[in-house]
């Protein structure tokens, strides 16, 4: 598609050369490739969309991980840090937006940032209202309060699961959207461009390349 692109935005290649070499047709070939290269270097501006999956899987995985071996450190008998809270909130949190900002869109990233928090917070506040007035004993005879507790928390879990693993499964839906954006915006520019040209494969010959892209 890019290279369909690139080479039908060469409407026209004018060359004229000043001093004529040997291998005439090997420089058309050379200058057309230079004008090819110029035009995929134009087009800028364009996401990879597995770079953005990448990026969002590795921004949730990576700080989740060092997060919990550091809260594992500290609950063993070891000093602990505070760095593996910091590291473990950002992976749950921010860590699937992390591919969102690479595509320029901050704005839905910190949203499912947003939902995460929001489904933390309502789960933990369901729970602490549930368990109430010592309702949920940790040692002792089990009450129904208990149960309850414990279906709250895992709907809690699995919403916030869901919303981390929504949010890195459709980067690349975003990233399609930016480059379709920054593909139509480029496509609406008309440019005339006229160089010189140097060919060190034909001698030194010497010309005038001139490309217009509408």
């Amino acid at each position: 598609m890019k290279a369909t692109r690139i080479l039908g935005s060469l409407v026209a290649l004018t060359t004229i050369t000043a001093l004529v070499g040997p291998e005439t047709a090997r420089s058309q070939d050379t200058m057309l490739a230079s004008a090819v290269a110029a035009e995929a270097k134009e087009i800028s501006g364009m996401k990879s969309a597995g770079t953005a999956t990448l990026l969002s899987l590795a921004g949730t995985l990576v700080p989740i991980t060092m997060g919990i071996v550091l809260q594992s450190a500290g609950s063993s008998g070891g000093d602990g840090s505070p760095l593996g809270g910091v590291l473990l909130s950002y992976g749950l949190f921010f860590g699937p937006a992390t591919g969102y900002w690479y595509a320029g869109n901050s704005t839905d990233g910190l949203k499912g940032a947003g939902i995460r928090l929001g489904i933390l917070l309502a789960t933990g506040a369901t729970i602490a209202a549930i368990c109430s007035g010592d309702n949920c004993p940790m040692f002792g005879p089990d009450t129904g309060a208990s149960g309850v507790a414990a279906a709250v928390g895992l709907v809690g879990f699995g919403a916030l699961a869901y919303s981390m693993i929504h949010d890195i499964a459709g980067v690349d839906n975003h990233v399609r959207a930016h480059n379709a954006k920054v593909s139509a915006r480029q496509g609406q520019q008309s440019r005339l461009t006229i160089a010189p040209l140097v060919s060190p494969a034909d001698g030194g010959t010497v010309g005038v390349f001139g490309r217009i892209r509408l």
